[in-house]
């Protein structure tokens, strides 16, 4: 049987390369997925986790269990500290430990005031994450190193001398001059990346925040060699409950960078399940596509076995020969498109890094999930897939196979069986996935578009051939190949299906993809509006109020698109200060517009409880204010002047008088501006308004952190695109390419009654387009609404979705499919019309 699966192999080389392709480049789809999975989770290892990467335990404060249980004021349960670091450092099995303190300072550089991120570096190699580029780290109290792109920013150099400044535990005053040793590569972590980094020695940092008083973010620990990780965790969470401590985790790096991924969402893994969905959809597809590449072949392979059988062969002897071959192909075809996989992430990685410069630090991940997993399901799928036709030879007489298979249609039993199976799964799947999208649940959702989307496959035959030919019947305009075309597509329904179903799975699978990632975003950024209501605020907390020409040049600065000024004109009962201001300009500023304060009303942030809140102006005058409460937490109340007038008795001229007035600053900034140039803009706008940087503050840098966060994992679904769309190309040159094969018979047979090499490299030219474009509208609108619905199920945990559908990049993608049908009938269309009539008449 050995050498008939070669001899097969050898004869029917076509066939079986088209096979291959379809089974390389669907494992090829499911390595990249997963290559993209590890990749995702090294390349935020390295910004988000940079400064715990090279680690091997990392000891974080659970905050989620703290604040719900309430002891978030007992510092002794879940503040880190000297004593938890000594704790640590006595666990049999550890080598060393480092505390990352982050302690906020002030920096005095020329004369201005610069805000700072204060740490230590780690003595030991593994676990120090700081790159040094020039001079040295500090060795002593009198020495600090500064990040290279802050250094550049406010012209520091090694041997400059700073004066910093922090505030103890105790509350003391402490200021220090020190000299610069050295300059550090700036942080990739999008976390910290908005402030100055100083890299500090620890007698140092115990003068900053008094001896023995530093608490740490995180504590990381190297393991001695052969320790086993997972052991090791033991003996440290007993040694720190030992101290008090109540609230904590102890993680592996992976581990941690999960968790810190899911603060982004509250708490949710939201990270691990998309990776996961998007690997589970590769399975998908790839067992679809390798399947439908097997049903094109059905009917000759069917006929080949029942004709093995008629000269003697027994069905033990059919079985092992067609499993032989599969698993041959499945092996070689798996292995390449694992290799492809890796060669196409390589390229893109490299393309990313050379032309994104926030994605330098983007890694090529290969696992061994990533090899092993695509192999294994490749030839699975191809075993399974190609089972099927030696089955159905085997189930009948071998004469009985040698007729001509009936397709699957409503009037006999396969096609009832069909329509009842696909019609039960489209509803299961329909409602899973409405579930799924109001509860929020993407595994649900997930769920239920694996059992749709199998179903309306099965459907397909109903709706794709009628559909095909009446789009041919109205755009033939009379010509013989038109007409043909058209009547190919019904003549034979289930090559029409086939063909069709390839484009249909690779267009539905893109444009899921597009869809879903442009609402999610959309939907973010609302939420990111919502939560961060303003971009820019400026309060010195001092009574100031700016001169009408220094604001007109902070409204002229690059990057500012609007000021509004906000003048304080009373208080709350519970001491909150009360801000008025123009309602237009109000509007201007905030991220979300919608929440402009009507007449009566004050807005106020998501603290505020109840529905009224009674203020009282300067003047004396009290009312009882309506709230319009946000989504933000750090908000100023502030009125319109209207209600200010009416409700408090406190007007513009009034308040200019009185002593207690101040203002406050709300701007609204570009959303192109990067993190140097909101530097810049910070600097620029405390120097025109003579107040301490420290000042200009607000939600932009936190914003532009998790829109950093945000457009990494979208990188990842356009890698994820890029190998969808290559997948969808392959598919349809590959059904094509088939169909056209099984027709060398009927082809010829056309060419003996009359019609030329050029109607018939038209005919097939008509019947490719007419079945791409079809293939690629129902595509479009089908995976649109898995996109949709997916969207809404992952955004159940920020909030309201926000629809957003990428109209022309659908319509470059039904575009490209109709071009890319046309392509790939090309080469076959050729090798069709070179054949003599008398020739593809014979062949078998």
């Amino acid at each position: 049987m050995l050498q008939l699966a070669l001899a097969n192999l050898k004869t029917y080389s076509r066939r079986f390369i088209a096979v291959t392709l379809a089974v390389m480049i669907g494992t090829a789809f499911l390595a990249a997925t997963l290559m993209v999975n590890a990749s995702a989770t090294e390349t935020l290892k390295n910004s988000i986790g940079s400064s715990y990467a090279k680690a091997d335990l990392v000891i974080g404060q659970d905050y989620m269990v703290d604040m719900a249980a309430g002891d978030e004021d007992k510092p002794e349960t879940h503040v880190l500290g000297p004593k938890t670091l000594k704790a640590i450092e006595s666990v049999d099995g550890v080598a060393a430990v480092h505390g990352s303190a982050n302690i906020g300072v002030s920096v005095n550089a020329g004369g201005r005031d610069y805000y700072a991120s204060a740490n230590t570096a780690a003595t030991n190699k593994k676990l120090n994450s700081t790159v040094l580029e020039s001079g040295a780290l500090p060795t002593g109290s009198e020495q600090v190193a500064i990040d290279a792109t802050y250094a550049g920013e406010y012209n520091i150099s090694v041997g400059d001398v700073l004066e910093i400044g922090a505030t103890t535990a105790e509350g003391k005053e402490i200021s220090r001059q020190v000299k610069v040793s050295g300059i550090t590569a700036a942080s990739s972590d999008p976390m910290t990346g908005s402030a100055m980094s100083l890299t500090i020695g620890q007698s140092l940092l115990d003068a900053l925040s008094g001896p023995g008083e530093a608490s740490y973010a995180n504590i990381v620990v190297a393991a001695k060699d052969g320790i086993d990780l997972q052991g090791l965790k033991d003996p440290i969470t007993s040694a720190l409950e030992g101290t008090g401590l109540k609230y904590f985790q102890v993680n592996t790096p992976d581990e941690q960078i999960v968790k810190d991924i899911a603060a982004f969402s509250g708490g949710n893994d939201q990270l691990t399940i998309v990776l996961l969905v998007f690997a589970l959809i590769a399975l998908v597809v790839t067992g679809l596509v390798v399947m439908n590449t097997f049903a094109v072949l059905i009917a000759q392979r069917t006929r080949e076995l029942a004709l093995m059988r008629t000269l003697g062969a027994l069905r033990k002897q059919i079985r092992s020969s067609v499993l032989i071959e599969a698993l041959l192909v499945g092996l070689l075809a798996s292995a390449a498109g694992v290799l492809l996989a890796t060669g196409i992430m390589a390229a893109l990685i490299k393309i990313l890094v050379a032309t994104v410069p926030e994605m330098s630090i983007a890694t090529l991940a290969v696992n061994a999930q990533a090899i092993i997993v695509p192999i294994v399901a490749g030839t699975a799928i191809t075993l399974v897939a190609a089972w099927m036709p030696a089955r159905k030879a085997m189930r009948v007489s071998p004469l009985a196979a040698l007729r001509p298979a009936d397709d699957a249609a409503m009037g006999n039993k396969a096609g009832k069986i069909r329509i009842v199976f696909g019609a039960l799964l489209v509803a299961a799947g329909a409602a899973a996935l409405a579930y799924g999208a109001i509860e929020g649940n993407i595994l649900i959702a997930f769920g239920g578009g694996v059992l749709s989307f199998p179903g309306v496959l099965m459907l397909g035959s109903l709706f794709l051939p009628k559909t095909v030919s009446a789009i041919g019947a109205l755009t033939s305009g009379g010509t013989v190949p038109g007409k043909l075309a058209s009547l190919n597509a019904v003549r034979n329904p289930g090559r029409t299906t086939a063909t069709a179903t390839a484009l249909l799975i690779g267009v539905t699978l893109v444009s899921m993809m597009m869809v879903g990632a442009q609402t999610a975003k959309a939907s973010l950024g609302d939420a990111l509006g919502s939560e961060f209501l303003v971009d820019v605020e400026v309060n010195d907390y001092s009574g100031t109020t700016f001169p009408a020409e220094s604001l007109a040049k902070v409204k002229a600065m690059n990057g500012v698109q609007d000021l509004a000024e906000l003048t304080a004109v009373g208080s709350s009962k519970s001491g909150q200060e009360l801000f008025a201001t123009d309602p237009a300009s109000l509007e201007s500023v905030l991220n979300n517009g919608s929440q402009v304060p009507a007449a009566g009303q004050v807005l106020v942030s998501s603290n505020n409880e109840g529905k009224t809140m009674e203020a009282t102006g300067f003047g004396g005058k009290t009312g009882n204010l309506e709230l319009l409460i946000t989504e933000s937490n750090s908000l100023q109340p502030v009125v319109g002047w209207e209600t200010a007038t009416s409700m408090l008795g406190a007007t513009k001229e009034s308040v200019a008088k009185d002593l207690n007035a101040r203002t406050v600053l709300w701007l609204k900034v570009d959303d192109s501006l990067g993190n140097a140039d909101l530097r810049t803009l910070q600097t620029d706008i405390a120097d025109e308004l003579n107040v301490e940087e420290y000042a200009v503050g607000g939600g932009v840098m936190e914003k532009q952190m998790f829109n950093t966060v945000i457009d990494m994992l979208l990188m990842i679904v356009s890698g994820l695109l890029a190998v969808a769309v290559l997948i969808a190309l392959i598919g349809v040159a590959n059904t094509l390419s088939l169909s056209v094969l099984e027709r060398t018979r009927e082809n010829s047979l056309l060419r003996a009654l009359g019609l030329t090499r050029g109607q018939l490299k038209k005919m097939l030219a008509t019947e490719a387009v007419l079945i791409g474009g079809v293939a690629a509208l129902l595509g479009v609108l089908l995976g649109s609404a898995y996109g949709l619905l997916g969207a809404q199920s992952v955004m159940g945990a920020f909030g309201a979705m926000s629809v957003s559908i990428p109209w022309l990049q659908l319509a470059g993608v039904i575009a490209v499919s109709v071009v890319a049908a046309l392509a790939a009938s090309i080469v076959p269309a050729r090798r069709a019309a070179k054949l003599a009539p008398v020739q593809g008449l014979a062949s078998e």
